[in-house]
Protein backbone atom coordinates (compact mmCIF):
# COMPACT_ATOMS: atom_id res chain seq x y z
CA UNK A 1 0.00 0.00 0.00
CA UNK A 2 1.17 3.49 -1.38
CA UNK A 3 1.86 5.79 1.63
CA UNK A 4 -1.15 7.93 2.88
CA UNK A 5 -1.01 11.50 2.61
CA UNK A 6 -2.58 12.46 5.75
CA UNK A 7 -1.40 16.62 5.37
CA UNK A 8 -4.36 19.23 5.97
CA UNK A 9 -4.90 21.78 3.24
CA UNK A 10 -4.93 25.33 4.88
CA UNK A 11 -4.41 24.72 8.56
CA UNK A 12 -3.17 27.96 9.31
CA UNK A 13 -6.92 29.15 8.51
CA UNK A 14 -8.46 26.71 11.38
CA UNK A 15 -6.24 27.07 14.08
CA UNK A 16 -5.18 30.55 15.46
CA UNK A 17 -1.70 30.32 16.71
CA UNK A 18 0.12 32.86 18.75
CA UNK A 19 3.22 33.58 15.94
CA UNK A 20 4.08 32.29 12.59
CA UNK A 21 3.71 28.70 11.55
CA UNK A 22 6.58 27.71 10.61
CA UNK A 23 6.50 23.60 10.29
CA UNK A 24 3.28 21.11 10.65
CA UNK A 25 3.59 17.38 11.31
CA UNK A 26 0.77 15.09 10.82
CA UNK A 27 0.76 11.69 11.31
CA UNK A 28 -2.14 8.69 12.29
CA UNK A 29 -2.94 8.55 16.08
CA UNK A 30 -5.17 5.93 16.50
CA UNK A 31 -4.30 2.29 15.39
CA UNK A 32 -6.24 0.65 12.42
CA UNK A 33 -9.66 -0.47 14.46
CA UNK A 34 -9.98 1.77 16.49
CA UNK A 35 -12.18 4.54 14.86
CA UNK A 36 -14.84 3.61 12.68
CA UNK A 37 -16.50 7.51 11.73
CA UNK A 38 -13.27 9.10 11.42
CA UNK A 39 -9.51 9.46 11.19
CA UNK A 40 -7.92 10.70 13.97
CA UNK A 41 -4.08 12.25 13.29
CA UNK A 42 -1.39 13.83 15.52
CA UNK A 43 -0.69 17.09 14.68
CA UNK A 44 2.20 18.62 15.75
CA UNK A 45 2.53 22.90 14.69
CA UNK A 46 5.40 24.54 14.95
CA UNK A 47 5.21 28.33 15.74
CA UNK A 48 7.66 31.04 16.20
CA UNK A 49 6.98 34.45 17.52
CA UNK A 50 9.70 37.36 18.58
CA UNK A 51 12.73 34.43 17.89
CA UNK A 52 11.00 31.67 20.16
CA UNK A 53 9.42 28.62 19.21
CA UNK A 54 7.06 26.39 20.66
CA UNK A 55 5.14 23.48 18.97
CA UNK A 56 1.27 23.34 19.71
CA UNK A 57 0.23 19.72 20.06
CA UNK A 58 -3.28 19.05 18.52
CA UNK A 59 -5.66 16.22 17.57
CA UNK A 60 -7.39 16.45 14.12
CA UNK A 61 -10.40 14.19 13.03
CA UNK A 62 -11.23 13.70 9.47
CA UNK A 63 -13.75 11.83 7.61
CA UNK A 64 -12.62 8.00 7.09
CA UNK A 65 -10.50 8.15 3.59
CA UNK A 66 -11.80 4.65 2.12
CA UNK A 67 -15.72 3.84 1.26
CA UNK A 68 -17.60 1.32 3.91
CA UNK A 69 -20.99 0.31 3.78
CA UNK A 70 -21.50 2.86 6.80
CA UNK A 71 -22.28 4.95 4.38
CA UNK A 72 -20.98 8.56 3.82
CA UNK A 73 -24.24 10.36 4.79
CA UNK A 74 -23.25 8.78 8.61
CA UNK A 75 -19.69 10.02 8.55
CA UNK A 76 -20.78 13.34 7.42
CA UNK A 77 -22.76 13.72 10.16
CA UNK A 78 -21.30 12.72 12.51
CA UNK A 79 -18.48 15.02 11.81
CA UNK A 80 -21.09 17.70 11.32
CA UNK A 81 -22.31 17.11 15.00
CA UNK A 82 -19.01 16.92 16.81
CA UNK A 83 -17.57 19.88 15.19
CA UNK A 84 -21.07 21.44 16.52
CA UNK A 85 -21.03 20.12 19.38
CA UNK A 86 -17.67 21.71 20.07
CA UNK A 87 -18.07 24.82 18.60
CA UNK A 88 -21.20 26.02 20.18
CA UNK A 89 -22.45 23.71 23.03
CA UNK A 90 -19.74 22.84 25.43
CA UNK A 91 -19.65 26.82 25.08
CA UNK A 92 -22.92 27.13 26.11
CA UNK A 93 -22.96 24.39 28.85
CA UNK A 94 -19.74 25.95 30.15
CA UNK A 95 -20.76 29.56 30.77
CA UNK A 96 -23.86 28.16 32.37
CA UNK A 97 -22.31 26.05 34.55
CA UNK A 98 -19.47 28.62 35.80
CA UNK A 99 -22.50 30.87 36.84
CA UNK A 100 -23.06 28.52 39.53
CA UNK A 101 -19.70 28.35 40.51
CA UNK A 102 -18.86 24.51 38.69
CA UNK A 103 -16.22 24.86 36.26
CA UNK A 104 -17.64 22.00 33.25
CA UNK A 105 -14.52 23.04 30.79
CA UNK A 106 -12.71 20.10 32.96
CA UNK A 107 -14.88 17.34 31.09
CA UNK A 108 -13.73 18.36 27.63
CA UNK A 109 -10.32 18.96 25.60
CA UNK A 110 -10.01 22.39 24.71
CA UNK A 111 -11.15 23.42 20.58
CA UNK A 112 -8.43 24.80 18.82
CA UNK A 113 -10.51 25.40 15.43
CA UNK A 114 -12.73 23.48 12.72
CA UNK A 115 -13.66 23.78 9.36
CA UNK A 116 -16.85 21.72 6.88
CA UNK A 117 -14.90 21.92 3.60
CA UNK A 118 -12.80 24.50 1.98
CA UNK A 119 -15.82 25.63 0.08
CA UNK A 120 -16.97 28.69 2.30
CA UNK A 121 -21.02 27.68 0.55
CA UNK A 122 -20.62 24.80 1.74
CA UNK A 123 -23.21 23.31 4.83
CA UNK A 124 -21.93 19.53 5.33
CA UNK A 125 -18.40 18.22 6.28
CA UNK A 126 -17.25 16.70 3.00
CA UNK A 127 -13.47 15.34 2.56
CA UNK A 128 -11.63 18.32 3.25
CA UNK A 129 -13.57 19.08 7.07
CA UNK A 130 -11.03 19.12 10.40
CA UNK A 131 -11.46 19.42 13.57
CA UNK A 132 -9.06 19.95 15.76
CA UNK A 133 -8.59 20.09 19.57
CA UNK A 134 -5.98 19.64 22.19
CA UNK A 135 -3.82 16.68 22.15
CA UNK A 136 -4.30 15.17 25.80
CA UNK A 137 -1.40 12.72 25.83
CA UNK A 138 0.95 14.97 26.49
CA UNK A 139 -0.70 15.98 29.17
CA UNK A 140 -0.33 12.53 30.77
CA UNK A 141 -3.94 11.51 29.48
CA UNK A 142 -4.75 7.73 27.96
CA UNK A 143 -6.97 5.70 26.64
CA UNK A 144 -7.30 2.07 28.83
CA UNK A 145 -7.02 -1.50 27.61
CA UNK A 146 -10.52 -2.22 25.83
CA UNK A 147 -10.12 -5.70 26.24
CA UNK A 148 -9.56 -5.02 29.85
CA UNK A 149 -11.67 -1.92 31.52
CA UNK A 150 -11.90 0.19 34.26
CA UNK A 151 -10.68 -0.31 37.53
CA UNK A 152 -12.83 0.45 40.61
CA UNK A 153 -11.51 4.03 41.94
CA UNK A 154 -10.84 4.74 38.02
CA UNK A 155 -14.95 3.74 37.28
CA UNK A 156 -15.99 6.25 40.38
CA UNK A 157 -14.05 9.12 38.97
CA UNK A 158 -15.16 8.61 35.35
CA UNK A 159 -18.75 8.17 37.02
CA UNK A 160 -18.72 11.42 38.79
CA UNK A 161 -17.57 13.42 35.75
CA UNK A 162 -20.59 11.44 33.80
CA UNK A 163 -23.15 12.47 36.36
CA UNK A 164 -22.07 15.84 35.76
CA UNK A 165 -21.91 16.06 32.30
CA UNK A 166 -25.56 14.86 32.73
CA UNK A 167 -26.67 16.81 35.29
CA UNK A 168 -25.85 20.60 33.54
CA UNK A 169 -28.29 20.35 30.74
CA UNK A 170 -31.17 19.10 32.85
CA UNK A 171 -30.32 22.58 34.86
CA UNK A 172 -30.29 24.39 32.18
CA UNK A 173 -33.58 23.44 30.93
CA UNK A 174 -34.75 24.87 33.74
CA UNK A 175 -32.41 28.22 34.56
CA UNK A 176 -32.24 29.61 30.90
CA UNK A 177 -34.64 28.18 28.23
CA UNK A 178 -33.05 30.01 25.31
CA UNK A 179 -29.74 28.88 25.52
CA UNK A 180 -31.39 25.36 26.04
CA UNK A 181 -33.39 25.54 22.88
CA UNK A 182 -29.80 25.82 21.38
CA UNK A 183 -29.16 22.70 22.81
CA UNK A 184 -32.41 20.77 22.49
CA UNK A 185 -32.33 21.68 18.59
CA UNK A 186 -28.93 20.18 18.64
CA UNK A 187 -29.72 16.76 19.93
CA UNK A 188 -32.97 16.82 18.34
CA UNK A 189 -31.17 16.47 14.71
CA UNK A 190 -32.17 13.14 12.96
CA UNK A 191 -29.81 10.72 13.20
CA UNK A 192 -28.80 8.63 9.85
CA UNK A 193 -29.36 4.98 10.07
CA UNK A 194 -26.16 2.92 8.46
CA UNK A 195 -27.54 0.45 6.29
CA UNK A 196 -26.95 -3.17 6.75
CA UNK A 197 -26.42 -4.72 3.44
CA UNK A 198 -22.51 -4.99 1.98
CA UNK A 199 -21.44 -2.50 -0.91
CA UNK A 200 -23.42 -2.64 -4.21
CA UNK A 201 -26.06 -4.54 -3.02
CA UNK A 202 -29.91 -3.78 -3.43
CA UNK A 203 -30.91 -4.94 -0.13
CA UNK A 204 -30.16 -1.98 2.65
CA UNK A 205 -31.38 -3.51 5.03
CA UNK A 206 -30.11 -6.73 6.07
CA UNK A 207 -27.70 -9.32 4.91
CA UNK A 208 -27.56 -10.36 1.22
CA UNK A 209 -29.23 -13.98 0.68
CA UNK A 210 -27.96 -17.13 1.58
CA UNK A 211 -26.23 -15.29 4.10
CA UNK A 212 -27.24 -14.94 8.10
CA UNK A 213 -26.99 -11.45 9.62
CA UNK A 214 -24.73 -10.51 12.51
CA UNK A 215 -27.73 -10.69 14.87
CA UNK A 216 -28.40 -14.48 14.22
CA UNK A 217 -24.58 -15.08 14.45
CA UNK A 218 -24.53 -13.82 17.46
CA UNK A 219 -26.91 -15.55 18.96
CA UNK A 220 -25.87 -18.27 17.39
CA UNK A 221 -22.59 -18.14 19.53
CA UNK A 222 -24.38 -17.20 22.48
CA UNK A 223 -25.88 -20.37 22.41
CA UNK A 224 -22.77 -22.29 21.99
CA UNK A 225 -21.12 -20.57 25.35
CA UNK A 226 -22.55 -23.51 28.17
CA UNK A 227 -22.41 -20.22 30.77
CA UNK A 228 -25.22 -18.65 28.56
CA UNK A 229 -27.74 -21.44 28.08
CA UNK A 230 -30.14 -20.60 31.44
CA UNK A 231 -30.39 -16.79 29.43
CA UNK A 232 -30.83 -17.95 26.06
CA UNK A 233 -34.62 -18.06 25.46
CA UNK A 234 -34.94 -14.76 27.48
CA UNK A 235 -32.27 -13.47 24.56
CA UNK A 236 -33.65 -14.77 21.77
CA UNK A 237 -36.35 -12.60 21.30
CA UNK A 238 -34.27 -9.42 21.89
CA UNK A 239 -31.50 -10.10 19.38
CA UNK A 240 -33.69 -11.78 16.78
CA UNK A 241 -35.64 -8.02 16.74
CA UNK A 242 -34.10 -5.56 14.13
CA UNK A 243 -31.63 -3.27 15.44
CA UNK A 244 -32.47 -0.09 14.60
CA UNK A 245 -30.73 3.03 15.11
CA UNK A 246 -28.94 2.81 18.78
CA UNK A 247 -31.37 5.01 20.98
CA UNK A 248 -34.03 5.65 18.84
CA UNK A 249 -36.25 6.63 21.43
CA UNK A 250 -36.65 10.49 22.69
CA UNK A 251 -35.93 11.35 26.44
CA UNK A 252 -38.46 11.72 28.83
CA UNK A 253 -38.19 14.69 31.26
CA UNK A 254 -37.24 15.18 33.31
CA UNK A 255 -34.47 12.90 33.15
CA UNK A 256 -33.74 13.72 29.76
CA UNK A 257 -30.54 15.20 28.92
CA UNK A 258 -27.54 14.88 26.62
CA UNK A 259 -26.70 11.51 26.35
CA UNK A 260 -23.29 10.87 25.19
CA UNK A 261 -24.59 7.67 22.94
CA UNK A 262 -21.40 5.79 23.02
CA UNK A 263 -19.90 5.94 26.30
CA UNK A 264 -17.37 3.62 26.69
CA UNK A 265 -13.91 2.53 27.05
CA UNK A 266 -12.32 4.46 23.75
CA UNK A 267 -14.22 7.19 24.40
CA UNK A 268 -12.75 8.35 27.72
CA UNK A 269 -9.17 9.15 28.63
CA UNK A 270 -7.93 9.07 32.15
CA UNK A 271 -5.14 10.55 33.77
CA UNK A 272 -3.48 8.59 36.70
CA UNK A 273 -3.05 10.50 40.67
CA UNK A 274 -1.66 8.01 42.46
CA UNK A 275 -4.09 7.01 45.67
CA UNK A 276 -7.04 9.19 44.01
CA UNK A 277 -9.25 9.15 41.77
CA UNK A 278 -7.99 9.90 38.22
CA UNK A 279 -8.25 12.83 35.93
CA UNK A 280 -11.14 12.62 33.23
CA UNK A 281 -11.80 13.97 30.20
CA UNK A 282 -14.69 13.00 27.47
CA UNK A 283 -14.48 12.18 23.98
CA UNK A 284 -16.15 11.71 20.85
CA UNK A 285 -19.15 13.70 20.70
CA UNK A 286 -20.57 12.11 16.96
CA UNK A 287 -23.60 10.53 18.49
CA UNK A 288 -25.43 12.74 21.13
CA UNK A 289 -29.23 12.72 21.35
CA UNK A 290 -31.88 13.93 23.80
CA UNK A 291 -32.04 10.91 25.87
CA UNK A 292 -32.32 9.65 29.75
CA UNK A 293 -29.31 9.79 31.46
CA UNK A 294 -29.89 5.91 32.14
CA UNK A 295 -28.52 5.28 28.68
CA UNK A 296 -25.02 6.20 28.49
CA UNK A 297 -25.08 4.55 32.56
CA UNK A 298 -26.31 1.41 30.96
CA UNK A 299 -24.32 1.08 28.55
CA UNK A 300 -20.99 1.84 30.60
CA UNK A 301 -21.89 -0.37 33.18
CA UNK A 302 -21.82 -3.52 30.74
CA UNK A 303 -19.07 -2.65 28.40
CA UNK A 304 -16.40 -0.97 30.09
CA UNK A 305 -15.85 -2.17 33.77
CA UNK A 306 -13.05 -4.67 34.79
CA UNK A 307 -14.94 -8.00 35.09
CA UNK A 308 -13.75 -8.49 38.63
CA UNK A 309 -15.20 -4.52 39.50
CA UNK A 310 -18.18 -5.99 37.48
CA UNK A 311 -18.88 -9.47 39.67
CA UNK A 312 -17.82 -7.49 42.65
CA UNK A 313 -18.57 -3.52 42.61
CA UNK A 314 -21.91 -3.44 40.52
CA UNK A 315 -24.60 -2.26 42.92
CA UNK A 316 -21.81 0.20 44.69
CA UNK A 317 -20.84 2.05 41.37
CA UNK A 318 -24.68 2.49 40.43
CA UNK A 319 -25.06 3.83 44.12
CA UNK A 320 -22.26 6.00 43.34
CA UNK A 321 -23.53 7.80 40.38
CA UNK A 322 -26.80 8.52 41.79
CA UNK A 323 -25.20 9.85 44.63
CA UNK A 324 -22.92 11.89 42.55
CA UNK A 325 -25.82 12.83 40.22
CA UNK A 326 -28.54 13.90 42.40
CA UNK A 327 -25.99 15.60 44.65
CA UNK A 328 -25.03 17.99 41.94
CA UNK A 329 -28.44 19.20 41.19
CA UNK A 330 -28.41 21.12 44.26
CA UNK A 331 -26.41 23.49 43.50
CA UNK A 332 -28.53 24.81 40.54
CA UNK A 333 -31.46 24.95 43.26
CA UNK A 334 -33.91 22.64 41.22
CA UNK A 335 -37.37 21.57 42.23
CA UNK A 336 -36.38 17.65 41.51
CA UNK A 337 -36.43 14.83 43.27
CA UNK A 338 -35.11 11.24 42.30
CA UNK A 339 -35.35 8.60 44.75
CA UNK A 340 -33.16 5.58 44.69
CA UNK A 341 -35.97 2.88 43.24
CA UNK A 342 -36.85 5.67 40.40
CA UNK A 343 -33.41 5.71 39.48
CA UNK A 344 -33.41 2.13 39.20
CA UNK A 345 -36.35 1.87 36.71
CA UNK A 346 -34.43 4.81 34.64
CA UNK A 347 -31.91 2.26 34.08
CA UNK A 348 -34.51 -0.95 33.08
CA UNK A 349 -36.41 1.25 30.97
CA UNK A 350 -32.96 2.21 29.44
CA UNK A 351 -31.81 -1.39 28.90
CA UNK A 352 -35.00 -2.68 28.07
CA UNK A 353 -35.45 0.37 25.20
CA UNK A 354 -32.06 -0.48 23.48
CA UNK A 355 -28.67 -0.34 25.62
CA UNK A 356 -28.81 -4.19 26.54
CA UNK A 357 -28.72 -5.00 23.07
CA UNK A 358 -26.42 -2.29 22.32
CA UNK A 359 -24.01 -3.44 24.36
CA UNK A 360 -23.80 -7.24 23.79
CA UNK A 361 -23.92 -6.53 19.87
CA UNK A 362 -21.32 -3.78 20.70
CA UNK A 363 -19.10 -6.15 22.31
CA UNK A 364 -17.85 -7.21 18.79
CA UNK A 365 -16.17 -4.02 18.45
CA UNK A 366 -14.79 -4.13 22.34
CA UNK A 367 -13.07 -6.98 21.43
CA UNK A 368 -12.51 -6.49 18.09
CA UNK A 369 -9.01 -7.21 17.26
CA UNK A 370 -6.34 -4.98 18.03
CA UNK A 371 -3.75 -3.23 15.38
CA UNK A 372 -6.93 -4.83 13.28
CA UNK A 373 -5.40 -5.85 9.50
CA UNK A 374 -8.74 -4.12 8.47
CA UNK A 375 -7.95 -0.36 8.61
CA UNK A 376 -11.49 1.03 9.25
CA UNK A 377 -10.45 4.61 8.60
CA UNK A 378 -8.21 4.47 5.17
CA UNK A 379 -9.33 1.77 3.55
CA UNK A 380 -12.85 0.66 1.82
CA UNK A 381 -14.34 -1.78 4.41
CA UNK A 382 -17.54 -4.37 4.06
CA UNK A 383 -18.73 -3.67 7.59
CA UNK A 384 -20.99 -6.47 7.02
CA UNK A 385 -18.53 -8.92 6.48
CA UNK A 386 -16.12 -7.55 9.01
CA UNK A 387 -18.54 -7.56 12.06
CA UNK A 388 -19.81 -11.27 11.16
CA UNK A 389 -16.21 -12.42 11.00
CA UNK A 390 -15.66 -10.82 14.69
CA UNK A 391 -18.23 -12.79 15.80
CA UNK A 392 -17.46 -15.70 13.96
CA UNK A 393 -13.92 -15.53 15.36
CA UNK A 394 -15.14 -14.78 19.01
CA UNK A 395 -12.04 -14.50 21.30
CA UNK A 396 -11.97 -15.49 25.26
CA UNK A 397 -12.23 -11.56 26.33
CA UNK A 398 -15.28 -10.94 24.56
CA UNK A 399 -16.77 -14.81 25.80
CA UNK A 400 -16.20 -13.53 29.48
CA UNK A 401 -17.75 -10.27 28.87
CA UNK A 402 -20.32 -12.18 27.02
CA UNK A 403 -21.16 -14.33 30.09
CA UNK A 404 -21.27 -11.30 32.48
CA UNK A 405 -23.43 -9.16 30.31
CA UNK A 406 -26.10 -11.71 29.79
CA UNK A 407 -25.97 -13.07 33.11
CA UNK A 408 -26.46 -9.03 34.71
CA UNK A 409 -29.09 -8.11 32.55
CA UNK A 410 -31.55 -11.20 32.53
CA UNK A 411 -30.56 -11.50 36.97
CA UNK A 412 -31.66 -7.47 36.44
CA UNK A 413 -34.92 -8.12 34.23
CA UNK A 414 -33.20 -5.74 31.48
CA UNK A 415 -34.03 -7.48 28.88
Amino acid sequence: MAPIDYSIKDIDKIIDVDGDIKNVEVTRLTAPGENYLSLVLRVDIEAEKDGHRKIVKAVAKRLPLGKNTMGGEMHSFAMNNEIKFYSEIIPILTKFSSEYGIDSRQLYAKFLGSRLSLDPTKTEADEESVLLVENLIPQGYQNEDRFIGFDLITAKGILKKLALFHAIPIALRSKDPEQYKIVKEFLDTPHPHPPKGPPGEDNKNGPPEGHEGPDKLLLKAIQNIPECSPFVARLEPLLNKPMGPPGSQPGVEPWATISHGDFWVNNVMIKPQPGKEPLVKLVDFQGCRYQSFARDVVFFFLTSLRNDVHKEHFDDLLRCYYDEFTKLLKPFDLDLELTYDEYLKELETAAKDGETKHAIFFSNIVFGEKNSSVDVAVEDVDFFAMISKKIENMNEFQRAKLILIVSEVCERDWV
